[in-house]
């Protein structure tokens, strides 16, 4: 009986001493446990769905667990309706097109003939006014001398013109003893007598200017230039007011232009619905679930296609005084156990608390938790070994201190 209790208390002694000796070098199984960290690795997926349109499916040129790139396409729906709105839209800029380019050209053209019109006007305005300024003031000093000249020179004229006339009578009184013949004689006569009228005429005109311009313009010409002057400026107005219906006119263009613009807009519109009607894959990855058939319809935002991204990731949960080393977009060592050779990098995506687990609460103050498990989301680059399943393991004491 005491040998076997002596053996007992040296095995109680060895075991205890081994454990202590574990304990201290943190290769016990709890230490381990709380120090290597492991979870599976997962790819990214992504559920793909049509944006903004619907419509029955007509081509279906993927297959599940096939591999695509990015900008492949996985799936189309029927266009014909989109079709006919597009080609009726592109009707409809044409005609807007052409109405607004008739538009613009009778404008210019409208515009172009108020112009040379108020031009006229203004000219005849200023052509009234001095008129009227020329009847209201009189005959310049200057011009009534020159006038005075003038009558002068028809005087002189006509006198000259009467003394040949007389001279002529006086040789018809002897036209038998004139070597001429009778008839020359009568023409010459003639002649005499129409020039000398056409002088005296001539010498009354001068001469009736003169009056006038030394007495100065009458009532009824002053009445008739200040009428002639107010017409004038109605006629000026008249093509101002020309001009205010031309301004309406290219208010009504400008609308025009409004409406090709929407109608533009509409169109592109169309063609980014028509667009979306084939859906192409986001990225390169690889199809795991196809969900409508050929001939079923879909709606807009309904998942249709799902795919595994080249993105690989794992969660890792730690308690709150390890949580502290990991921060979002630091890298850390990875180790997986099918690739016992390799240590990857992984990137910190985010790191939050872990609700799904609840909090280790101790005994010593009822309802307080002692401790709280947190959650980081590791990134890790696809390579040809590493693949979705496999065990990513992280020692958290390989972790530098930040």
């Amino acid at each position: 009986m005491k040998r076997n209790a002596a053996v007992l208390a040296v095995l109680a002694i060895a075991l205890g001493g081994g454990g202590f000796m574990l304990s201290a070098e943190g290769k016990d199984a709890v230490t381990l446990a709380a120090n290597q960290k492991a979870s599976i690795v997962t790819a990214e997926q992504v559920n793909i769905s049509f944006q903004g349109v619907g419509g029955k499916v007509v081509g279906v040129p993927i297959q599940e667990e096939q591999p695509v790139k990015k900008g492949d396409v996985l799936l189309t729906l029927d266009p014909t309706d989109i079709d006919l709105q597009l080609q009726k839209a592109q009707a409809d800029i044409e005609v807007t097109t052409l109405k607004l380019k008739q538009s613009q050209d009778g404008l210019q053209v409208a515009q172009e003939k108020l112009n040379n019109a108020l031009k006229q006007a203004q000219i005849g305005v200023a052509q009234a006014k001095t008129s009227q300024q020329q009847v209201e003031e009189g005959a310049r000093s200057e011009d009534i001398e020159r006038q005075r000249l003038a009558v002068t020179a028809a005087s002189d004229s006509y006198n000259h013109a009467l003394k040949l006339y007389n001279q002529l009578l006086n040789m018809e009184e002897t036209y038998d003893k004139n070597p001429y013949s009778y008839k020359d004689h009568r023409d010459a006569m003639e002649n005499a007598k129409n020039q000398l009228t056409t002088l005296e005429n001539a010498r009354n005109q001068q001469q009736a200017v003169l009056d006038k311009m030394t007495n100065g313009a009458t009532k009824e010409e002053r009445q008739q230039a200040a009428l002639m002057a107010d017409k004038a400026q109605a006629v000026l107005e008249q093509n101002q007011l020309g001009q205010e219906d031309i301004d309406n006119q290219r208010i009504g263009l400008d609308a025009l232009a409004k409406q090709l613009e929407q109608q533009n807009i509409l169109l592109q519109s169309l063609q980014i619905q028509k667009d979306r009607m084939t859906l192409k894959a986001p990225s390169d990855g690889k199809v795991v679930k196809i969900v409508p058939k050929t001939g079923e319809n879909v709606g807009s935002g309904a998942p249709v296609v799902i795919i595994e991204t080249e993105k690989l990731y794992f969660d890792l949960y730690v308690s709150e005084q390890q949580v502290g080393k990991l921060k979002p977009d630091m890298t850390i060592p990875v180790h997986f156990a099918a690739l016992p050779d390799q240590v990857l990098d992984g990137r910190v995506h985010f790191v939050t608390a872990a609700p799904q687990f609840a909090s280790l609460r101790m005994s010593r103050e009822k309802g307080t938790a002692d401790l709280n498990t947190f959650q980081a989301r590791i990134y890790i680059d696809r390579t040809d070994k590493l693949l979705p399943g496999m065990t990513a393991e992280v020692h958290v004491d390989e972790i530098p201190a930040r």
